[in-house]
């Protein structure tokens, strides 16, 4: 804690609670992400927001990591502490990964406030990420990990299990950081698929179809996707049950798989729409 604090005071900084800066101040919690994560030298090494560089310390003498860090005065300390490692500063929701390198390992302690942001960034990415070793809050990994009929399931849940297979882990007590947060957290760890785990045609359309499912979550199917199509309701209708799903249930009973189904039909329909207008 006390170095936490002398660094920052050096730095001039506080932290920032806009950009959701919690520092981890106990070393067994470095040490619980080192054991669940098990970095090698073999691993291709990124971290997302090392900040003071209590996890970095660590993952350097295994592996110089590849940092992206936002906060410029970090950044410089960054540099002078880890010359081996590559320092990208910026905003890692606008880092293009493929231009660091494939087959990654990627730790981080994510702030809370841009977690969602930062997630679906990665997994647009999945194809050339080997895992991810993050922590995060507990509510968030919870939903990740979320099945269907839970009310956390959503469209943060159906994402991740798109891409990859979730390990959720140890959780980590607020008192933890510094400023203390208020709400558990926990690591988690993302194993990332090549390619989707069900065939998909538009991944775009599937993420439009998402949203506008679980906009809603306490109406029907059948009413949450009526402006996504031109028709007509019974027509919606048969187009929902032809994907072997009842019009009538909620975006958050059906399984990863029936959300594929039904983009892929949904999809369907619509270009036969186009080529008749």
């Amino acid at each position: 804690m006390t170095r936490v604090k002398d660094t920052l005071q050096r730095l001039q900084l506080k932290p920032k609670k806009a950009k959701g800066q919690n520092f981890i101040i106990d070393s067994s919690v470095i040490r619980e992400i080192l054991e669940f994560g098990h970095p090698s030298s073999e691993d291709a090494l990124v971290e997302i927001g090392p900040g003071l560089g209590a996890l970095t310390e660590e993952l350097y003498k295994i592996m110089p990591p590849t940092l992206v860090e936002i906060e410029e005065s970090f950044c410089r300390e960054l540099q002078v502490k880890y010359p081996n490692s590559r320092i990208i500063c910026g905003d890692v929701r606008f880092v293009d990964f493929s231009q660091i390198g494939k087959d990654l390992t990627v730790f981080g302690n994510l702030p809370y406030v841009y977690s969602t942001d930062i997630i679906f960034h990665l997994l647009s990415f999945a194809p050339i990420l080997k895992r991810a070793v993050l922590l995060l809050q507990k509510e968030f990994v919870d939903r990740m990990a979320a099945a269907p009929g839970c009310k956390i399931y959503g469209s943060l849940s159906i994402a991740c299990q798109i891409w990859a297979d979730i390990f959720p882990g140890p959780i980590i007590d607020g008192a933890s950081f510094h400023p203390p947060t208020k709400v558990s957290s926990r690591i988690v760890e993302l194993r990332f698929l090549k390619e989707t785990r069900y065939e998909i045609s538009d991944l775009r359309w599937f993420r439009t179809v998402l949203k506008a499912a679980f906009s809603t979550r306490r109406k029907k199917l059948l009413n949450s996707l009526g402006s996504l199509i031109k028709c007509d309701k019974d027509t919606l209708k048969c187009l929902i049950k032809n994907s072997g799903i009842d019009p009538n249930c909620r975006a958050e009973t059906l399984s990863v798989e029936e959300f594929v189904n039904l983009s892929n039909a949904l999809k369907e329909a619509l270009l036969e729409e186009q080529k008749s207008l």
